[in-house]
């Protein structure tokens, strides 16, 4: 065998050694994608309210989106944990409403000794609503009425209960002349049912489960703001908006009842991967019709410009770049 047939022989076998090396490489990245798998902890509320039926879909749609996603829930007093646990990196995702999450990156009011400039929005993904109940026995009608009664305003710190506390103060009440007690919506909803709270509210998507299933066992009243009242209120809290609670929300409610709302959002930190939020933001926006389904709630995705419009605080990069890409955005969110 000729010095020249060798070489050609030897580079055949380098070349089939390579080969062979190379698609071993590509099995053993693909072998395991448990390894690339990304295991996500979303932030919600307690099971009472809206936010964690809420969470608990959006978990859904985004493990049904992408097998390499897996999101995972955790129950919290709501907003104002869930933006401390972001920064904190005790959770990826986050639900916080719009006026928490303005004052916790610009430090103001709770946040005034520890700004927590490392939030950002993936999408806008339902509004909170202003809703009072109470046994239509005790014949109350409007939230002014409740001078002098026993309230349960929501858990601790959450966007609930600091609502309540705003409403209920342009109104003379507070707990010089009333009772106002923190209480899970759920524990609310059941003290109304037993008689040890004569109210109970909640500030969150419609409906409320705990104060549908309240208005299942008898008859209740949801409460009416004056027109005047959600003037003043709306005013002094730019956050605010004017909404509906439609006829029909609550058994026995036969009317429309006016209220204020304000939009809750689906948010992460600023260190969270680009390319995985951009993931999460189409995962999002291409299955608003699938949400609805889910929960009621998330109905207002799917209208033009929930999601990425009017926020009050910067979308993440990656949310940006999707939504851009749309043809959505044509300037920076805040």
């Amino acid at each position: 065998m000729g010095p020249g047939l060798m070489k050609k022989i030897l580079l055949y076998l380098l070349v089939l050694y390579m080969a062979a090396s190379l698609c071993g490489c590509a099995s053993a990245s693909f072998s395991s994608p448990e390894e690339s798998m990304e295991i996500l902890t979303i932030g919600t509320a307690d099971i009472g309210g809206t936010m964690y039926p809420v969470g608990k879909a959006l978990a859904r749609i985004i493990n049904q989106g992408n097998s390499r996603i897996t999101v995972n829930l955790s129950a919290s007093n709501g907003s104002f944990t869930n933006a401390l646990a972001l920064e904190n990196g005790e959770i990826d995702l986050g639900l916080i409403s719009s006026d928490i999450a303005f004052s916790a990156v610009n430090g103001q009011d709770a946040f005034a000794q520890k700004p927590l400039g490392n939030l950002r929005i993936v999408a806008a993904v339902y509004p909170s609503l202003s809703n009072w109940m109470a046994p239509s026995a005790l014949d109350i009608r409007y939230v002014h009425d409740l001078m002098g009664k026993r309230i349960g305003i929501g858990p601790q710190d959450s966007a609930t209960a600091l609502t309540a506390r705003i409403v209920l103060n342009t109104m003379g009440i507070g707990s010089g002349n009333s009772t106002l007690e923190n209480c899970s919506l759920e524990a609310g909803a059941s003290k109304v049912s037993d008689g040890s709270l004569d109210a109970v509210h909640g500030f969150t998507g419609i409906p409320i489960n705990s104060l549908s299933d309240l208005s299942s066992r008898f008859p209740c009243t949801v409460l009416q703001y004056t027109p005047e009242e959600l003037d003043s209120i709306v005013k002094e809290n730019p956050f605010y908006y004017k909404d509906v609670i439609p006829a029909g929300t609550y058994e026995g409610q036969e009317k429309d009842v006016d209220t204020f709302g304000i939009k809750c959002l689906l948010c992460v930190h600023a260190s969270m991967d680009e390319e995985l939020v951009y993931e999460l933001t189409s995962i999002l926006y291409n299955s608003t019709e699938q949400l609805k389904e889910q929960h009621p709630a998330l109905s207002s995705m799917s209208k033009e410009g929930f999601m990425y419009d009017e926020l009050p605080i910067a979308l993440h990069p990656g949310a940006e770049r999707f939504y851009k890409e749309k043809g959505l955005l044509h300037v920076s969110a805040p």
